[in-house]
């Protein structure tokens, strides 16, 4: 290597470490605290809602430049919408010096969210500021979340849903300029240890997720729920007036008794169960998309144990007494898919305290559903025991959530009516026909029955039921 190189790589190599040092003395002596009025302000600004960082703020340049922030708090009218112990931006050096800011990296470190829609459906976090607009464009190479917390009320319907434990990790993120966040492109998933509604908790959820060309899919999703195994899809398409999604979604051979379980009732029931729906819907918020659902909902079960009451010594009993508790017993049963939203909380126990005694066995159980509109119509839904079956038919408005013209029959070998009885009224407050004292559907023994004034004389009858389940012969 001849003099003149050297020298030029002595210059290149001192040059290399004054910038080095340049930077580190920098960020040793820049007192960015003294900063942190404007750059709350300027988050504030931006949100509409009330930005503070309570904690340090530093400029970190290894192993990429960007700066730190600690215990960031997000509040809207005095109200908790977001926090993060710690969040963290990086951005690309080279761009700076065309005074043009790149994001390299946005991390939210246990961070916790918690978003409320009121009576009047609005969302926590909206301003009075807030108006739809086009979305500038910007590109982020990656958003990652670790060990979040995200908690959603719904005060109208009195809904709460809490996911913990979650990860997420989307990239490649990119928003052409002018467009909607519909517009949006990014690759990616998420998953959470565990995520609650009420009695319903699902373990280990894992999504897959892409979004290009205004099309988005999550696909697979993968969950345990009551001791058995979920998997499905979600597939949107953004373009026209609203989004419209197809979810296709299975359980395989979760357990009965899980299901009571996680309502707290007495495993009384056990046994494995197939669940499989294929639901579209269209809207820009839930209510939209619930009121537009359409699809279908399937559920199968055999030789389900009941281990504390006997159903067809109940019915022989209703025969003589026509007093029986068949709905209270078998809601989870008729009611199918649906049956622990019907619940509401309600305390089935005191149906099972209320035994009996001995046991049944449902030896088929099918329940069918099409849903139209976030009305879901019964297709084909019964059970059969060793002696009986029973079936039902009706709507059950999710919407307006109420019963509509839902109606219980045990039924005979040509499918007609030996007894029936009509339920009505709000998922809360339920009203069986002639029965004036009921309170609930949970209540504990029921006159749920009414005997027909027309019973089979060996004669035409019309027929209820003509679905799958055979009558036990």
């Amino acid at each position: 290597m001849n003099a003149k190189m050297k020298k030029a790589l002595f210059i290149l190599a001192g040059a290399a470490l004054a910038f080095v040092l340049a930077a580190v003395i920098f960020v040793l002596t820049f007192d960015i605290e003294s900063y942190k009025p404007r750059i709350e302000a300027a988050a504030s600004e931006a949100t509409g809602m009330k930005v503070r960082v309570n904690g340090k703020m530093k400029i970190v340049l290894f192993p990429h430049a960007g700066v730190s922030l600690d215990d960031v708090l997000i509040q809207n009218r005095g109200i908790d919408v977001a926090l993060a112990e710690k969040a963290e931006v990086r951005i690309k050096l080279p761009p700076l010096l065309r005074r043009k800011i790149l994001v390299r990296q946005v991390a939210l470190i246990s961070p916790r969210f918690f978003i409320t829609k009121d009576r009047r459906g609005h969302f926590n976090f909206e301003t009075p500021e807030m108006k739809p607009k086009e979305l500038p464009a910007f590109e982020v190479e990656k958003i990652f979340i670790k060990k979040g917390l995200f908690v959603f009320r719904d005060e109208k319907k009195r809904r709460k849903v809490e996911a913990d434990g979650c990860d997420v990790e989307i990239k490649d993120i990119a928003v052409a300029g002018g467009g909607s966040l519909y517009d949006i492109s990014f690759g990616g998933g998420l998953s959470c240890g565990e995520v609650k509604s009420k009695g319903l908790k699902i373990r280990d959820l894992r999504v897959a997720m892409e979004a290009r060309e205004g099309k988005f899919e999550a696909d697979p999703v993968t969950m345990k729920v009551f001791g058995g195994e979920g998997m499905g899809s979600i597939k949107g398409v953004m373009s026209g007036e609203s989004p419209e999604y197809t979810v296709d979604f299975a359980i395989t051979k979760f357990r009965f008794e899980e299901v009571l379980g996680a309502f707290k009732q007495e495993k009384s029931i056990r046994g494995e169960l197939d669940l499989k729906s294929h639901l579209v819907m269209k809207g820009k918020n839930l209510d939209e998309m619930e009121r537009s659902t359409q699809g279908e909902i399937t559920l199968r079960g055999q030789n389900l144990v009941h281990e504390s009451i006997d159903l067809d010594r109940v019915l022989e009993k209703f025969e003589k007494t026509q007093t029986v508790s068949l709905i209270d017993m078998g809601a989870f049963f008729i009611a199918g898919p649906l049956g622990a939203v019907l619940t509401k909380g309600y305390d089935f126990g005191s149906v099972y305290a209320a035994s009996l005694g001995g046991k049944s066995t449902i030896q088929i159980l099918v329940s069918d559903w099409r849903v139209k509109n976030g009305v879901a119509e019964a297709q084909d839904v019964a059970f059969s025991t060793k002696e009986n079956r029973v079936a039902m038919k009706g709507r059950l408005d999710f919407v307006k959530e109420r019963f509509d013209d839902v109606t219980v029959a045990v039924v005979d070998e040509k499918g007609c009516v030996r007894f029936t009885q009509k339920v009505h009224g709000s998922f809360e407050h339920p009203q069986v026909e002639k029965v004036s004292t009921l309170k609930s559907l949970a209540g504990p023994v029921l006159n749920l029955f009414e005997k027909t004034s027309e019973l089979l004389k060996g004669g035409e009858c019309e027929v209820f039921y003509a679905g799958s389940v055979k009558h036990p012969k």
